[in-house]
Formats: structure tokens, sequence, C-alpha cells
């Protein structure tokens, strides 16, 4: 079974956006630059960071998203699927029964509670798609910082998508802590998000930026790759 990520292509053509973004930037090497020229730089460099977090988070949650979509079409058997996976339908379900008042409603529901859902626990049984929600698994996924990829890949069967892929990059010649540049950026990008004025990305932080994140969502793309397959097939990727 083969499986590529239409997220990640995503993800790369929406860089256009960013490309388009940087064009307006005035270019004149040669001649010193107005004050009005520096602002719209700067301008531009902080949107541009604005916008690739967004991009970036957006193929995250889309990553997730595809892994559901692919267990919809193939419905395993529950025993393939992650613990924490079927734990988290149960209880936001159970959640939004707690939610209700009390009444007839709230008995319906907890009765079909039981017979619908009790399909996630046997093993055997194949996954049945109207129990499973990929908006609800994307919307694990509150921002980019590292505890919070952590535990939402956890749930499809990811044990540290930071580590692994830290461990990716650096087979790749890239020596960087993840965590440590994901914590950057994103700080970054809530700063200028909340108005702070100061924070104004260079050219080359932006480049940087970029590759960083392009090598990263190809390294998640192959741990999602890789949990699908583990999921909906007897082998592999290898």
């Amino acid at each position: 079974m083969s499986i590529k990520l239409a997220a990640y292509g995503d993800f790369i053509n929406s860089i256009t956006e960013l490309h388009h973004l940087l064009a307006v930037r005035p270019v004149s090497p040669l001649v010193r630059r107005t004050d009005e020229a520096v602002q719209l730089e700067n301008a531009v460099h902080r949107a541009c960071l604005v916008l690739l977090v967004a991009h970036f988070e957006g193929f995250a949650k889309a990553a997730l998203r595809e892994y559901v979509d692919e267990i919809c079409v193939v419905r395993p058997p529950a025993r393939k699927l992650p613990p924490a996976f079927l734990e988290l339908f149960t209880r936001d379900r159970i959640q939004e029964i707690a939610s209700l008042p009390h009444g007839a409603e709230r008995v319906h529901r907890t009765r079909k509670l039981f017979t619908a859902f009790s399909i996630l626990w046997d093993e055997e049984r194949s996954i049945d798609p109207q129990v499973i929600s990929a908006k609800i698994l994307a919307r694990q996924m509150t921002s980019l910082k590292p505890d919070v990829l952590r535990e939402a890949f956890a749930l499809i069967g990811i044990d540290d998508i930071i580590a692994s892929t830290t461990s990716h990059l650096f087979a790749a010649g890239l020596s960087v802590r993840v965590d440590i540049k994901l914590e950057e950026i994103v700080n970054k990008r809530n700063s200028i998000a909340h108005g702070d004025y100061s924070v104004k990305p260079t050219s080359t932080e932006l480049e940087d930026y970029l590759e960083f994140f392009m090598a990263v969502g190809k390294a998640f793309s192959y741990s999602v790759e890789k949990a699908i397959a583990d999921t909906c097939t007897l082998r592999s990727i290898v």
C-alpha cells in the first residue's frame, strides 16, 4: 500500500503565497532605502512569518484528517488502531452526553453510546466510519507547540513525532533540535499576532524558517504515511 499525503503537497503549493508576498518588497541593492521601504519590508516579513506558521498548522491538521479518511475507506479491525485513538471518540461522546440536562434525550444518547460505540472496543470488528471523526481528531491540535504536537500525533500511534522528526532531519544532514526551533518560530509568530512591533524577521531568518518547515513537513508526512500503513495493511512502509 503506497500512501503519499495530499496534505504535504497542498502545503508545498501554499508556499507560493509567501513568494507572491515577498515579491512586493522594494529591491534596490545599490540605492539607500528610504524609511518607508524599510517599513514595507518589515511588514512583509512579519506577514510572511504569520502565514508560514498558519499554513504549516493547516498542514498538520490536514495530515491527521487524512489518517481518519483512510481508515474510513479501508475500515480495519479495531485491534489495528491505537487505544488512545479509540478512547478519544468514546470520551468525546461521553462529554457530550454529560453536558445535556437530565431527561429523555440524555437517556437516549446514553443507550446509543453503548450500542453504537461498543464496536470501537470489539477488536475483530471493522471500524464504523460513523463513530469516528476527522474533525474531532484535528481539533486536538490546538497549536504548533511541541507538546501539543506530540499529544495529537500520539493519538494515531506515533510515539514522539518531535523526536522522530529530529532524527529524520539528522539523517538528512540537518542537525537541528525540532522542539527548540518550533518554540522559537511559534513564539515569534505569537508576538507578531499580539501586536509586538519589535519582532522583525530578516530575509535570512525567513528563508531558514521556510526550509525548516518544508523539511519538518516531509518528516511528518513520512510518519503519518507509516501510521496509515501500519493501521490499514499487514505490512509497514520501509
